[in-house]
């Protein structure tokens, strides 16, 4: 733990720049590797990744008491779209369930990257 009051929240502006860099990467790599429909299933991850690394900061920041917090069926509902959106890139758009997958990993290879930094410079 730090005392630094700021600590938490460039830890937190880095890791969603990081998140950021990784899914370009992730996208472009795909696009190379298995056409432009690899590239789209590694978007559609990635913009997944994002949407769930965001709503999980605004959980946490509900259960501190920082923001307002919505009801818990909101964010059932838009999981559940979000992965209706990737079943649908999947299945008719026969994008490889192995870009998705790339895409989806990159909030969790951020958080790895991050923490590595965080050892490096600590």
């Amino acid at each position: 733990m730090t005392d630094d009051t700021g600590f938490y929240d460039r830890a937190l502006r880095r890791l969603d720049r990081i998140v950021l860099v990784l899914a370009g990467a992730v996208v472009i790599a795909m696009a190379v590797r298995e056409g432009w429909r690899g590239g789209l299933g590694a978007a559609g991850g990635a913009a997944f990744a994002l949407f769930s690394f965001r709503s999980w900061k605004k959980v946490a920041s509900a259960v501190t008491g920082e923001t307002a917090s919505r009801p818990w069926s909101a964010l059932l509902m838009r999981f559940t779209i979000v992965a209706g959106t990737l079943f649908v890139i999947i299945r008719y758009l026969e994008v490889s369930a192995w870009a998705v997958l790339a895409g989806l990993l990159v909030s969790a290879a951020a958080v790895v990257v991050e923490i590595v930094y965080e050892l490096i410079t600590a």
